[in-house]
This record gives structure tokens, sequence and C-alpha cells, in this order.
């Protein structure tokens, strides 16, 4: 593994990646409509954090039947629907401010990611082999962490096009909303066109039998579940936590952590390095740990500017994990269980991270601003230390990812 020689990326692969920059330029500024904005022009709060928890709860509900739905019937009809829900969903909060229509269009974007969530990792792993899986997912990786760090950083353009232009802020809400949300569009044309002739053969007698390997999927549930409910308590709650630790508000926080976001997808580049240095497995838990070391050190860190500082850095560390974790999920498990695998391993990770950003909260509210990262670090330490002796001690899943394409 750690001396396997990189393929090139597959032109297919390529463009699919490529087509999803409009969808995810859309749902990064989205993030700052659902955030901040909508607050500011007569939204509660209640209603803001109602639009983003049924999107959340729509996503957990779709996922499994629609990972099922993926395996047995393919991915890339399921792929285009679901972008074409989620452009749909986007168009939407660019014309209305109906509040029942506006929790509509986020049960869409939910159904829209379950979608993507149980396609987009198991299509990938389906285009490629082990020679460029680790490339494929970590292009992946950028795309999605540069573009929608554009789409969040969009807004502070705004004063200035106020300025040259005489139009208001919120017109100009209102005005980037519509151009993204139709723009959105060209993401399901694309995907159909570039897999109109691609034939799916993961699983040719279209019948669902199951899953073959469920103590593996409960492996890496548990490291998924204990790694994301242990970053939940500080990392969504950042911002915050710059606030009262150094009284810095989000005008500052905020375009530091959105510049990060594009700044620090670029360091995925490396993955496919580490991988072919370290081996995929050992490269996950050297990123993942370093990762750690920095998350837990901020909670030290007496400077706001050295805090951002390794606050990206470690945002950096842990984005180098993903596309590596990502590959290797699809690598251990058969074509024709991809796509549950993906819904499954999402879930895992993302309904404890939800639940501990609560708790989290509350610490914070505390005044414990150290008991977080404390609190993280150990979870980060359980997870980690169960992947080495669940994966990395045995040679078993090494032969797997070599047998498997």
């Amino acid at each position: 593994m750690a001396n396997q020689e990189a393929s090139s990326i597959p032109p297919t692969a390529k463009m699919l990646i490529l087509s999803f920059v409009p969808v995810f330029l859309g749902l990064g500024f989205l993030q700052i409509v659902l955030g901040a904005w909508l607050v500011t022009v007569g939204f509660t709060a209640e209603q803001a954090g109602l639009l983003i928890a049924a999107q959340g709860i729509a996503v957990v509900l779709t996922s499994i039947p629609l990972g099922i739905i993926s395996d047995v019937y393919g991915r890339k009809q399921l792929l285009v629907l679901g972008n074409l829900a989620g452009a749909a969903a986007l168009l939407v909060f660019a014309l209305t401010t109906n509040f029942l229509y506006l929790i509509s269009a986020s049960v869409a974007l939910g159904f829209a990611e379950g979608a993507a969530v149980t396609t987009w990792n198991a299509l990938l792993a389906d285009l490629t082999d082990n020679s460029n899986r680790n490339r494929v997912f970590s292009l992946s990786f950028i795309m999605i962490n540069v573009t929608t760090g554009i789409g969040l950083v969009l807004p502070g353009a705004f004063p200035a096009l106020q300025s040259l232009t005489g139009l208001t802020n919120y017109t100009l809400h209102r005005q980037t909303l519509l151009i993204l949300g139709l723009a959105s569009f060209i993401s399901p044309l694309m995907f159909y066109i570039l897999l109109r002739n691609h034939r799916e053969t993961h699983n040719p007698e279209r019948r669902w039998s199951g899953l073959t390997n469920k103590g593996t999927l409960a492996k890496l549930g548990f490291v998924a579940s204990t790694i994301g409910f242990g970053a939940g308590f500080i990392i969504p709650l950042v911002g915050a936590w710059f606030y009262y630790r150094f009284n810095v508000s989000d005008s500052y926080s905020g375009p530091i952590l959105a510049f990060s976001n594009i700044l620090i997808g670029f360091s995925a580049y490396a993955s496919p390095r580490l991988a072919t240095r370290f081996g995929q497995m050992r490269a996950i838990i050297l990123v993942t740990g370093s990762s750690m070391l920095f998350m837990l050190s901020m909670a030290f860190i007496p400077i706001f500017a050295l805090a951002a500082g390794v606050y990206i850095v470690r945002s950096a560390l842990m984005n180098m994990a993903g596309p590596l974790m990502d590959s290797f999920s699809m690598s251990i498990f058969p074509a024709e269980q991809r796509g549950l695998v993906s819904a499954l391993s999402n879930i895992t990770f993302r309904l404890p991270n939800s639940l501990s950003t609560y708790f989290g909260g509350v610490i914070l509210g505390l005044g414990l601003l150290q008991l977080p990262f404390f609190i993280a670090s150990a979870f980060y330490i359980t997870g980690l230390t169960a992947f080495y002796i669940f994966f990395v001690t045995t040679k078993r899943y090494a032969a797997q990812i070599a047998s498997l394409s």
C-alpha cells in the first residue's frame, strides 16, 4: 500500500467533480443566509434554527433508504434527481420569504444532501481503483471546501457593491441567491451528460443482499461517532469560543474562518502523498492525531491571532484526513454496498456531532472555555486508538483494499 504508484485521475471523475462547483457555491452562500442574514430581515432565530434542523432531519431520514436505492438501482439517476431537487430548493430561497415554503425547501435540501451522500463517494469509488482513488477523493474534498468557502465570503463584497450600484443589502442577497440558484441547475445537467453512457455493473441483478460485513461497519461507525461526538464540543462553536475567549465578534472571526475554509481545502493535495509514503491507514492516524494536538493547544493560547492560526493548521490537517478516510471506507466494502455504507458513515458522524454541539454550547455558556477542548481530545484519542486496534494492527483490511476495485 505505502509503495503503490498512483495513476492519473480518470477524465470522467475529474469532470464530475468540477460539475459540482455551482451547487457548492450556492450551498456556501446559503449557510450565511440561514445562519446570519435571515434574522436581519424579520425572521426569528428560532425560525432560522428550524430551517437548519429541517434539513438535518431530512438527511438522516432519507440517507439509509436512498443508500439502498443507490446500491440496488444505481447511482447516476439518484445523483441527478437529488441535484435537481437541491437546485430547485436554492431557487425557492431566492423567490420567496414565506416560511412554509422555506421549510419545504429545507426538506428538499436534506433530500438532496441524502442523495449526494449515498451516491457521490460510491460513484467516485466505482470510477476509480486503488492506484488513483486517494487522488480523486482529495480533488473532490478540495472542490467542496474551496467552493463552499467562496460562497461563504461572497457577502464580504456587498458593502462595496452597495456603494457602486446603489442596491440595498437585501436586494444583493436576493439577487445573489437567484443567480446561484439558477446556476445550480448546471450541475444536474452536467451529471446527466457525463453519465448518460456510464454502465453501472456493481449490482446487475438489481437485488439488495444486505450488509455482509456488519462487524467492519460497526467498527467504522464507532470510530466516526467517537470522533464526531468529540469534535462537536468545540469545532462548530469555534466562532463563539473566539468571542468568549478574546471578545472578537464574527465580523472578524467570520471572514477568517471563511477564508481558511478556502485555503485549507488545498491541503488535501497532500493526502495522496502521505498515503503513498506511510500507507493509507497510518496516514489517517498521523494527520488526525496531529490535528488533535493543535486543537488541544488552542485551550492554552492567550492571543487571538495565534489561536486563529493554530485553528487553521488544525483544520488543514483534518482536511488531509477526510479524503483518506472516505477512500478507505469505500475500499474495504464491495461496490454493491457502498451507497448504504456512505449513508451510515455520514449518520454515525453527524448525529453524535450535532448532539455534542449542544453540550458544548452549554459548557461555553458556563464560562468553562478550556473544558470543551479537553473533552474533545479525550474522544479523539479514544477514536484513534480504536481505529488503530480495529484496522491497522490486522493485515486483512490492507489485503481487502488490494483486492477490491
